[in-house]
């Protein structure tokens, strides 16, 4: 009986303990803070390599660039002002393939808002080169 008694309180102690209530954070600002935005990378060799932000590398080639390390997925970035004359056409594939090709498994950058339309110009205008 006495182990029963114990094991009641044990169990209603740690459902207790199980309760959420809103605790304040050292680390969280104060009401009314504003934080300091994170400053956004520009850069498109670092956007195109960082698995954080674009990630193009880990899909596509870059021949001309021997500096970056890259996959075989999707098409190489080579001849690209010939293949995309328009280089707006370049853009819209960056930001949004899966609205040309339903079928691609390129994220749709621009929409998901993974990258913003300067880091997409960026991005366009770098590989437009090759």
């Amino acid at each position: 009986m006495k182990k029963i008694i114990f094991l009641a309180i044990l169990g209603a102690l740690l459902m207790q303990g199980c309760k959420t209530t809103p605790t304040t954070s050292a680390a969280a600002p104060a009401a009314g803070v504003k934080q300091a935005a994170k400053p956004i990378e520009m850069d498109p060799l670092k956007i195109m390599n960082d698995s954080n932000i674009g990630n193009c590398t880990s899909c596509h080639a870059i021949p001309a660039n021997s500096t970056v390390v890259a996959g075989d997925i999707g098409p190489p970035f080579i001849g690209m002002k010939a293949r995309f004359p328009d280089i707006a056409k370049l853009k819209a594939v960056i930001a949004d393939q899966k609205a040309i090709s339903p079928e691609t498994i390129m994220p749709p950058f621009g929409r998901n808002k993974i990258l913003t339309p300067e880091q997409i110009d960026a991005v366009a205008q770098y590989i437009y080169q090759y």
